[in-house]
């Protein structure tokens, strides 16, 4: 019986930070929607604005995305933290959320064959060999 190592979970396609601000904004401004129905188009547009300007910024400055990829997440984002009720936001930005907390998380152990290698290479550097 042989065992198979653990693949890592890959990166997020979108910075948590991101996935944070538009399950934020989407539940946030939801209570807008609620008590005043008229004001729904202005409160769509501009919550769908600020997560497209947050999410912009943080996937170029942080996630260190290039501006076409920034602002394509950032659109997307956007529209849905701009859809007129707290569900959809909340559906997307939970799961991209879970994750980011996956990937950065779960560690899973190294090889024993790396391990080995840098515990050795660790103690030589110490004695003052190399």
């Amino acid at each position: 019986m042989t065992i198979e190592p653990r693949r890592p979970i890959p990166p997020p396609p979108i910075h948590p930070l991101a996935a944070l601000t538009t399950i934020v904004l989407d539940n946030v401004f939801g209570w807008i929607e609620l008590v005043d129905p008229l004001a729904l188009a202005l409160t769509s547009v501009s919550v769908g604005a600020v997560g497209f300007l947050m999410t912009m910024f943080v996937q170029r400055y942080l996630a260190k995305d290039g501006w076409g990829a920034s602002i394509a997440k950032g659109l997307v984002m956007g529209v849905m933290a701009g859809v007129p009720y707290q569900v959809t936001g909340t559906a997307i930005g939970i799961p991209l959320l879970a994750w980011a907390g996956a990937h950065q998380w779960i560690k899973l152990p190294p090889p024993k064959d790396s391990d080995q290698s840098s515990v050795i290479s660790d103690q030589s550097t110490v004695n003052g060999e190399r």
